[in-house]
This record gives C-alpha cells, sequence and structure tokens, in this order.
C-alpha cells in the first residue's frame, strides 16, 4: 500500500542536512568579528573578500573573481559591465530561475526567451541562432539541472554574432566541460552562494572573468561607481549601486571553499548512480547530461515523468505520493516566459504578458516539460550513499506498481 494511502513509507531515515558547516565556519566568523573589519570593502576588496575572489576565480579557470551580494545581481553587474542597456536584446532560455531574465530587465534591455533542448532541458543554440536580430547583444547560458547547454556550439555561434557570453552558474559551481570550468568559457560567470546552493553563506554571489576591462568595471559598479587605482576603464560608470559582500559571508565562503571538492565527487557520483536506476524504470527518464560536461553535480537533479506508465496519474499527484514515501520533491520552477514581470508598454510586456496565449506555440518543450514532466530533487541529498539513492528508485518502483491507489 502507498504510504499516501496509509502505508510504509519506503523511506523514514533523514537526509543529509544543508547547509554543512563545522568549526571552520565558526572561527572564520568570529575572526571577522575580532578584526572590526566587518562590511563589504570600500575601493578595495577586504581582506576575506580579496583572498575569496582570489581562490574560487583560481578554482573555476579565471583570473579575476568580484564577490558581490547576490547571484541576481551578479548578473545585473556583468550585464552592465558588458554595456548592456535601453534596446538591446539578450537571449536567454525558458527553464531556468526567473533572475536570469530579470537582471536583463534591470538594465533597461528586453531578454529573448527562448525554449530549451528536449534532453538537458537547457538553451537550445538552435532555436537561439533563430531569435538573433541587429539589437541582440549578449547571451546567457544557465548550467540547469546538473547539465549545460551545447557550450561548443554556442560559443561558435557567440563569436559569429559577436555575442557577449555571460554565464549563468548560479547552479554551476565547479563544472568543467571538456577542459574548461565553467565561467571561463564566455566573457564573464556569475554564481550564487544563496542558502541552497553547492557553497553557501545565506546569500552571496561572484562574477569570475578573464578580462581586465570587465574585471574592473565590475568593481566600480558594484562599489557605488568608485574607481580603484590603476583603473583605465571605468571613469563614469554607473555610481548607483552598493552590491557589496561582507567580511563574514567571504570568511564562510572560503570554509565552504575547503571541502567542496569532496562534496562535489560525492554528488556527482550519487547522481550518476541514480540516472542508472532511474533509466531501468519505464515511464521515468533523467534529464541528460552532456558527456562533454566531465564535471557536475546535480542542482536540482531532474528526471521526467511519464504519467501514461502510471495509470495517467497527474504529475502534481505524483509528486505528492512520492514525498509522502520520503523522498523530497518538487515541481520545477515556472518557465521565465511566465514568471517574468516586465513593465507595462515595453517589448518585454508585450511578449511575456500580452501574447502569454502563444507560449505553447513558441516554446512547446519548456512547457510541456514544466505541466507534465519535470520532477526535481534537491542537491543536499546526493550527498548521502548508493543506498540512500536506491531508495529513491524503489519508492518510484513502488508508486508505478500501485499506481491504482491513487
Amino acid at each position: 500500500m502507498l504510504t499516501i494511502k496509509g502505508g510504509r513509507p519506503v523511506r523514514v531515515k533523514r537526509w543529509p542536512q544543508w547547509p554543512v558547516y563545522d568549526e571552520r565556519e565558526i572561527k572564520a566568523l568570529e575572526d571577522v568579528v575580532r578584526s572590526r573589519y566587518w562590511g563589504g570593502g570600500v575601493a578595495g576588496s577586504g581582506p576575506w573578500e580579496a583572498e575569496f575572489e582570489r581562490r574560487f576565480a583560481r578554482y573555476h579557470g579565471c583570473r579575476y573573481g568580484i564577490c558581490v551580494a547576490n547571484g541576481t545581481i551578479a548578473l545585473h553587474v556583468a550585464l552592465l559591465a558588458a554595456g548592456i542597456g535601453e534596446g538591446d536584446e539578450v537571449i536567454v532560455p525558458d527553464l531556468t530561475f526567473w533572475a536570469t531574465g530579470s537582471a536583463v530587465l534591470m538594465t533597461g534591455a528586453t531578454p529573448i526567451v527562448v525554449d530549451v533542448d528536449p534532453e538537458t532541458c537547457c538553451l537550445d543554440v538552435g532555436k537561439a541562432e533563430e531569435a538573433v536580430t541587429d539589437k541582440t547583444k549578449a547571451i546567457i547560458p544557465v548550467y540547469n539541472y546538473g547539465t549545460a547547454p551545447d557550450m561548443d556550439k554556442l560559443v561558435k555561434f557567440a563569436k559569429e554574432h559577436d555575442l557577449v557570453i555571460i554565464e549563468d552558474c548560479a547552479r554551476g559551481h565547479g563544472f568543467m566541460w571538456g577542459d574548461k570550468s565553467a565561467g571561463s568559457i564566455g566573457d564573464m560567470g556569475c554564481f550564487s552562494f544563496q542558502q541552497g546552493k553547492f557553497m553557501t553563506a545565506g546569500e552571496g554571489g561572484m562574477i569570475v572573468t578573464n578580462s581586465e576591462e570587465y574585471k574592473e568595471k565590475c568593481h566600480a559598479i558594484k562599489d557605488c561607481g568608485r574607481v580603484r587605482k590603476g583603473d583605465k576603464y571605468s571613469e563614469g560608470v554607473l555610481n548607483w549601486f552598493n552590491y557589496r559582500m561582507t567580511q563574514f559571508q567571504a570568511a564562510v565562503l572560503l570554509a565552504q571553499l575547503d571541502r567542496f571538492e569532496e562534496q562535489l565527487k560525492t554528488r556527482q557520483k550519487n547522481s550518476e548512480y541514480l540516472s542508472k536506476r532511474l533509466m531501468e524504470i519505464e515511464g521515468i527518464t533523467p534529464v541528460k547530461v552532456d558527456p562533454r560536461l566531465t564535471r557536475h553535480q546535480p542542482w536540482p537533479y531532474a528526471f521526467k515523468y511519464d504519467s501514461s506508465f502510471f495509470r495517467n496519474t497527474s504529475l502534481e499527484r505524483f509528486i505528492e505520493a512520492l514525498n509522502a514515501e520520503g523522498i523530497p520533491c518538487w515541481r520545477t520552477e515556472p518557465p521565465l516566459h511566465e514568471s517574468l514581470r516586465p513593465l507595462k508598454g515595453t517589448k518585454a510586456y508585450r511578449l511575456y504578458v500580452e501574447e502569454r496565449d502563444k507560449a505553447e506555440e513558441r516554446y512547446p518543450v519548456s512547457v510541456k516539460a514544466y505541466y507534465k514532466e519535470l520532477v526535481e530533487l534537491p542537491q543536499n541529498i546526493f550527498l548521502a550513499t548508493e543506498k540512500d539513492m536506491d531508495d529513491i528508485a524503489e519508492a518510484i518502483i513502488k508508486i508505478q506498481k500501485y499506481a491504482d491507489e491513487l
């Protein structure tokens, strides 16, 4: 009997808790308190901030890092540094957290939403090619569901059209496409350290780049327009924003970085094992990880559910039953064409509010994925063991076996 009908759940054991911390984080916070240097660096990075910028950028194959207050701000600052503004267009995927598109709106530009690849559920480069106009200035590929768009094809496409590539790595810490780190493939990479991310200080963000010009402009924009000593590029940038990260956040993130490599390996190993188990179940298809993505981890892990193999049980009811069996899961976030809230009178308002009835025609893959298919699992459960991954597979098998109870 299914748990949702009064039966015993497949799993009662607790999953690994998140965030993970130990004495390193506590000691780091104590050191910052005693230093009396608490805030974000003004006209220069603070001591913990500077060290984290250096180490995190190097870890991702970049010369420079710029700490900011969160991941949305990282995208906003990167877009401004690239000169994106009113009248410009930026290509973004439909399946992503809405910050990817909101950051574009914050610059005055228009996000041009394109459909996703049916296997990876990441940006479909073919659809991006169809969306290019003379107003297109940038593209934001997003690492999502533990996978990536076709970055080889995307880089070639961007070069052909002279587009700035800003990688949304909010869910791509430590990823590698071939021998290149996420964040180093394009012009800039933007990371988030929000509560649920692979590394966290509660909030926080980072921009990485190999461009000295972008580095200097990002530092100035996030620090109320202050131009650092030796900066040849940033005179006259906007002085509207205080987007600085505190030393408390940077200190915690340095401690998080110390254990990150081991966690990544554990998550990748367990997610690959779970995908093998789920591929054995009819009606369940893990979102594809491109084999060129040599290092990856799931945030979130996602699989496609086919209700025809579960007596046509709705996606919502399946998710309810799986949670009842002790497996935390949920639907994916609404697609960007639904979640964006642009200002009236703008092109974005016309595209994503007034013409919302055209969504199924424009974004058939993402619409189907959101309403009928995608199920997500949180990243922290992949810090468990292979035996714990078996519980996920067995819970789905159980639901399929007793689907007539639903």
